[in-house]
């Protein structure tokens, strides 16, 4: 099982116009990690999400798998890295099917159509989320979180090495959220692929990503690493971003424990 990085940046820069949001930022994202972007609205998350995929110019050095993503096509970015972003963006009546293959149009040629096997991965996907009985509806009658889901089994489908996802909780009920989370956790780790995440959350990323980065006023703060650092430790760094806040450690019904964090 690789440990290699998958994403990685190095001195990135970005905003819009000439409005700077990001600053010399540099992180790297490992095989088999779950990473979240923390932090408060307007920190530059999002921003920081949309210049890794090549959707606003920066400066610096973005590394996908290696190779710099600069000279990469549209078509072979996409074939490598899949995004959930804040909003689907689409507005046509398609069938929620036919939405989760949209997934597969990097890899069709022009006119091309799913195969057997594309269409039971779309499927398979639907049928992990609970909406398959919804598949030959249209996109447009489904609730926001519903729609969420589907853009989800979008991104994931393809088995792309790198996952992009900004605020995908944002419109799931709260058991839907930890069953998302919990999926993306089943296909990402053991399988030599990662994902990035922004999340509002914070209990989501303290119990399913492996490591945290905190942003504050355009550049990474701080790490968390979830799996060895003292709870002391990421306390602090929290505080630094969320102001007066404890971790408490909560015991689930196997036993298992589990870390939230609430006002002080």
């Amino acid at each position: 099982m690789s440990n290699k990085a998958l994403i990685s940046a190095r001195d990135l820069s970005s905003g819009y116009g000439k409005k700077q949001i990001l600053s010399d930022v540099n992180l790297d994202v490992n095989a088999n990690e779950i990473v979240a972007l923390l932090g408060a609205n307007g920190c530059g998350k999002t921003t920081l999400i949309k210049t890794l995929c090549k959707i606003i110019p920066g400066s610096g050095e973005v590394l996908i798998k290696g190779e710099d993503a600069s000279s990469w096509s549209a078509r072979k970015f996409a074939q490598n890295c899949s995004l959930v972003p804040q909003k689907s963006g689409i507005s046509i009546d398609i069938t929620v099917l036919d939405v989760v293959l949209m997934g597969f149009n990097p890899f069709l040629y022009l006119l091309g159509r799913p195969t057997r096997n594309m269409l039971a991965e779309a499927e398979k996907l639907l049928d992990l989320f609970g909406i398959a009985d919804r598949k030959y509806d249209s996109f447009q009658t489904l609730s926001e979180g519903q729609k969420q889901l589907v853009i989800i089994a979008r991104a994931l489908v393809t088995d792309t090495s790198v996952v992009f996802m900004d605020e995908p909780e944002s419109s799931l009920d709260f058991s839907v959220r930890y069953d998302m989370m919990n999926t993306l956790r089943e296909q990402i780790v053991g399988k030599d692929k990662c994902a990035l995440v922004s999340l509002h959350d914070v209990n989501l990323a303290l119990n399913f990503c492996d490591k945290l980065l905190l942003i504050k006023d355009g550049k990474i703060s701080s790490v968390i690493d979830v799996h060895s650092e003292d709870r002391s430790s990421m306390e602090q760094k929290l505080q630094s971003i969320y102001g007066s806040v404890r971790l408490m450690p909560v015991m689930d019904e196997a036993g298992k424990e589990s870390l939230i964090m609430v006002k002080a």
